[in-house]
C-alpha cells in the first residue's frame, strides 16, 4: 500500500502542502512514508516549569510538568505502552516523576479487504475518484471501540468533501465548491448515501 501510494503521489506536492522541505532524518519518500505509518511516536507537546515572570528570581523549581502524546501502532497497547514509560523512567532514575494518562486508546486497523473497505472503495470509483488505501491514519481516532474485542468489526473514515487543518485554529471544511472536482458539503452529504447504497 505504501509503496502503491509513493508512486502515485508526489513527494514535492506533500512538502509543500505540509509546509516542510524535507522529511525527519533526511529519508527518502517511501523510507518516511513506511516509517509514518509502521512506527510509534512521542512527542514533546508542552513545557512547564520554573520561573517565567518578571525580573530574577533565583530559585531551584520545586515543580515541572511535561505534557506528551505517543502514537500506538498495531502490537501496541495503551496501558503497556504507559507501563513501559514509568518503567524507563524509573530505571533512569526518575521513579519519583508522577505520570497521568489524561487519555487515550489502542490502535486500530482494519482489513482492506473487508465488506466495509470493499463498499466505501466501491463508492468512491462509482463518483468518479480513485482512492488511495493506507495501511492507517497517522492521526488518531477511537475506532478501536469498534475494531477490538467484543465486537471486531471494520471501522473506516469515509466521505467525499474537502477540510484540513484539522485541530487547528485555521481548521475549514469547504462548504461550497466553484471546482467540479471537489466536492463542498452537499456533495459529501450525498456520498454518504451512495455509500448506504453500497453496503445494501
Amino acid at each position: 500500500m505504501v509503496r502503491r501510494y509513493a508512486a502515485s503521489v508526489p513527494q514535492e506536492l506533500m512538502k509543500r502542502e505540509l509546509g516542510v522541505q524535507h522529511w525527519v532524518h533526511d529519508l527518502g519518500w517511501e523510507e518516511a512514508l513506511l516509517r509514518l505509518y509502521s512506527q510509534p511516536t512521542i512527542n514533546i507537546e508542552g513545557l512547564v516549569g520554573g520561573y517565567t515572570g518578571p525580573g530574577g528570581k533565583t530559585v531551584l523549581p520545586h515543580r515541572a510538568v511535561a505534557k506528551i502524546d505517543m502514537r500506538l501502532v498495531p502490537d501496541m497497547t495503551a496501558a503497556d505502552t504507559l507501563a513501559k514509560l514509568r518503567a524507563h523512567l524509573r530505571k533512569q532514575g526518575f521513579g519519583d516523576i508522577e505520570v497521568n494518562m489524561s487519555g487515550g486508546y489502542d490502535p486500530t486497523q482494519t482489513d482492506p479487504d473487508s465488506m466495509l473497505a470493499r463498499g466505501i472503495l466501491a463508492t468512491y470509483r462509482r463518483l468518479g475518484y480513485q482512492p488511495q488505501v493506507l495501511p492507517r491514519s497517522a492521526g488518531s481516532w477511537p475506532g478501536y471501540r469498534f475494531t477490538g474485542a467484543p465486537l471486531n468489526l471494520p471501522a473506516l473514515g469515509f466521505g467525499l468533501g474537502h477540510g484540513t487543518g484539522a485541530h487547528a485554529p485555521d481548521e475549514y471544511y469547504l462548504i461550497d465548491s466553484t471546482n467540479p472536482k471537489v466536492q463542498g458539503l452537499d456533495g459529501a452529504v450525498a456520498s454518504f448515501v451512495e455509500c448506504l447504497y453500497s453496503f445494501a
